[in-house]
């Protein structure tokens, strides 16, 4: 009974993970044969207008040229997160100075938001995790994104960083003054989920889970409708033997 017991579990198991991979497919097909007609439109506008001689050709070409050059990156983004989310490149690991690591990372997004830091862990503490440092970098950036994303119109987006260190772990908080997640998207924010929406919910989270996990940590979020989100980064803190 008990070999029974497991034969089924490891079938349920690998069902469900048929079944997400197929999800997975329907939802990257859908996002991308969306721009297609569009762009095929496009095109033809454009052939048309080069035949007739439209008046306004050279700025009628750069217009579209402009807008079939957006939805040609929009389908390499989501060609490249998935194949990111496929097989998150072999890591690196190596010791980092998270510390470092994260002011070198918030200078990056100056132009795109307010970066508050919790100074007082950043400047006087020396804190060693060991990671991949692009992957370190990725979950940062991303996180950072869907905060700046995560913001109403005509809302100045505001990112609070904060390092809270333990004797064996080190935590980092990353707050974001946006709408909050939805509640039904709560339960599967780390599913792998493309979507069209602001929020910018798709692979990524996924992502930063699968590598969080992948070098020994973990993430979580609490979020409000009225204050915004926070999500939540440990890592084990490295101490060299």
């Amino acid at each position: 009974m008990v070999s029974e017991l497991q034969a089924s579990a490891e079938k349920l198991a690998r069902s469900e993970r048929e079944s997400a991979w197929r999800e997975m497919a329907r939802q990257i097909a859908h996002e991308i044969k969306n721009p297609l007609t569009p762009m095929k439109l496009s095109v033809q506008h454009l052939r048309k207008a080069w035949k007739d001689g439209a008046p306004d050709l050279d700025q009628y070409i750069d217009r579209m040229t402009n807008s079939l050059v957006d939805q040609i990156d929009t389908m390499t983004n989501i060609a490249n997160e998935f194949s990111k989310f496929a097989q998150v490149p072999g890591a690196h690991f190596e010791a980092i100075e998270l510390n470092a690591k994260i002011r070198g990372i918030v200078g990056l997004f100056e132009d795109l938001c307010t970066v508050n830091l919790d100074m007082n862990e950043l400047n006087h503490k020396e804190i060693m995790i060991f990671a991949d440092p692009e992957q370190v970098i990725q979950v940062f950036n991303n996180l950072i994104r869907n905060a700046v994303q995560a913001v109403d119109e005509g809302v100045e987006p505001v990112v609070n960083i904060s390092v809270v260190s333990r004797e064996d772990t080190v935590m980092v908080k990353v707050a974001d003054n946006g709408t909050g997640i939805p509640e039904e998207l709560r339960s599967r924010l780390f599913e792998p989920n493309f979507t069209t929406k602001s929020s910018g919910m798709g692979l990524g989270l996924a992502i930063a889970k699968k590598i969080m996990e992948g070098a020994g940590g973990k993430i979580w979020f609490e979020t409000d409708n009225d204050t915004g989100t926070t999500f939540y980064l440990e890592w084990p803190v490295f101490k060299a033997e």
